[in-house]
């Protein structure tokens, strides 16, 4: 069974509720799911986890510090979780640019990319709801292999 650790930082809640739906989507294919707010970064639960989706609402185009400082502490870490497979997810006003800090980011610490991340506009609603679910699952295989 993979193991997957959903690392987020969410201010209004928006984030947040995307984490758990891609919670339920890594759930529903098979995956125990740790959902870690990124200020309480677990060192352990890092290094246990098979795969890693990485959230954040979009601060200036850019992500969130905590999740940022998430980065910072995982550099340490990088030649035990490389190669792990991530996916990215993130909430924006109309800014839209965070995933690519987290892809870059996640990229410098040896992360490999499942798939294209999700973005929502607020919070998540109509189709960016099956999206999120949709992300989930697709980690869960890739952290399965």
């Amino acid at each position: 069974m993979a193991r997957i650790g959903i690392i987020y930082f969410s201010g209004t809640g928006n984030t947040e509720q995307m984490a758990k739906l891609i919670a339920e989507g890594a759930s529903k294919a098979g995956a125990q799911v740790d959902l870690l707010k990124a200020a309480g970064f677990d060192v352990p639960k890092t290094l246990q986890a098979d795969g890693f989706a990485l959230g954040s609402p979009d601060y200036f185009s850019y992500m969130a510090g905590e999740l940022k400082t998430f980065f910072d502490r995982a550099f340490a870490l990088r030649e035990q979780i490389k190669g792990k497979p991530y996916v990215s997810f993130g909430s924006h006003g109309g800014g839209a640019a965070v995933l690519k800090s987290i892809d870059s980011l996640a990229g410098s610490i040896g992360l490999k990319q499942v798939c294209p991340g999700v973005l929502s506009r607020g919070a998540p609603a109509g189709g960016v709801i099956e999206d999120c679910r949709k992300l989930g699952q697709a980690l869960a295989a890739a952290a399965g292999k």
